[in-house]
């Protein structure tokens, strides 16, 4: 008995000396990771580079001047800004600020980094970001963008879309900017979906303001948000080309919603297909512009996407799909339409019309079919867009 006791009793020794140790190592290297990440000044790119040589961010941190003068392509002007701009960061403070500040941040040497994000040959080395993390890991992210200028046809063909996956392991990835990527988030949050918010600038500094009640919604309703950029970066232009990396990387394929031939969506879907992933388009009207860009990646290839299922297979998804509620089942039966409401409908499907156009076509006094385009509305079956154009949903 003595000996067994003996033995259980260095066991739990054992155990005991051994985890403050781990805690200790792990929060060695994130201290190094959150000095990196702290300051912009060391470039992505540049840390990587130092990580690859070493194999280790210690080491790449600590690094001596002549060991960096052992590696290929590295500048002695860049050597000698990395050691100055090295001087004035504290990793202890860094560290300090980062468990301080409400956010964390994976590295990648986590675990949990995505595996799709390491397929890329610009991956980040580190993401600041707050919410569930067990999102990284979602099998089934979707990005989705598109013009900040879109039409509201545009917004409610993508919301009818991810409407479709009501309550589904669907996880909507965008840029939390204003338009097609606002639309899309808010459209996941509606439809109890998980959504992830890539931002171009610090996740204190939420750019656009105006989203960031989106961006606290995100987060309470079990979402993710992220960012590459230290805590209070501010939202540089240039920021936003880079940040779509992140977004098409993280996802199996990229849905285009609405973009003009020069925009950054088209960047993105770009980038998408340079990764090898698959690369989808919605269509609209021929005489918006912002679909200019979306004709020309369809002739070019991409796949076109009028509803839920093309998605899925587009990537080849088994995904468990509850089918719509009997609360918004109506919405979309014509049925129970008279036959003035049905034929007003069959011209807006034809073609996008005003009301003054609607008057002629239909004949109809002006507050009758004013009642109609109301009823249809309500009924989710058209909306009313920038200069009065009713359009079929």
């Amino acid at each position: 008995y003595f000996y067994r006791f003996l033995f259980k009793l260095l066991s739990v020794i054992k155990i005991y000396v051994s985890m403050p140790m781990r805690e200790s190592e792990m929060s060695t290297s994130l201290k190094y990771y959150a000095a990196f990440a702290s300051d912009e000044s060391f470039g992505c790119g540049f840390v990587k580079k130092l990580y690859n040589y070493f194999g280790d961010i210690e080491q790449a941190w600590s690094a001596s001047t002549s060991d960096l003068h052992k590696i290929e392509n590295l500048t002695e002007k860049k050597i000698s800004s990395f050691l100055k701009l090295r001087d004035k960061v504290n990793p202890d403070n860094e560290l300090e600020k980062l468990i301080n500040s409400g956010f964390s941040i994976l590295t990648y040497d986590d675990e949990i980094y995505p595996e799709l994000l390491k397929q890329i040959p610009d991956y980040p080395m580190w993401l600041y970001y707050k919410g569930n993390k067990e999102l990284f890991g979602s099998a089934f992210k979707l990005a989705v963008v598109g013009s900040r200028k879109c039409s509201d046809s545009g917004k409610a063909i993508l919301r009818k879309i991810i409407s479709e996956f009501k309550n589904s392991d669907l996880c909507i990835v965008s840029g939390l900017a204003i338009g097609i990527d606002e639309t899309s988030h808010q459209a996941a949050l509606d439809n109890n979906l998980p959504t992830i918010a890539v931002l171009g600038s610090g996740l204190k500094n939420i750019y656009p303001a105006k989203n960031k009640t989106l961006f606290n919604n995100i987060i309470e309703q079990n979402g993710l948000v992220l960012s590459e950029y230290p805590l209070n970066a501010k939202p540089e232009a240039f920021h936003f080309p880079i940040r779509n990396r992140i977004v098409s990387g993280l996802c199996k394929g990229t849905l285009v919603a609405e973009a003009a031939l020069k925009s950054g969506a088209l960047i993105t879907a770009k980038m998408t297909l340079e990764y090898g992933r698959e690369l989808m388009c919605i269509p609209g009207a021929i005489a918006n512009p912002a679909t200019e860009g979306i004709y020309k990646l369809l002739k070019d290839g991409a796949s076109i996407v009028t509803c839920g299922d093309d998605i899925l297979n587009c990537l080849n998804w088994q995904m468990n799909k509850k089918e719509k509620n009997a609360q918004t089942q109506p919405s979309t039966n014509t049925n129970n339409l008279t036959e003035e409401e049905s034929n007003v409908l069959t011209l807006i499907r034809q073609d996008s019309l005003t009301l003054d156009e609607l008057a002629l076509k239909t004949s109809l006094q002006l507050d009758d079919l004013m009642l109609i385009l109301t009823r249809l509305e309500l009924e989710d079956l058209i909306i009313q867009t920038d200069g009065g154009i009713y359009t079929a949903i």
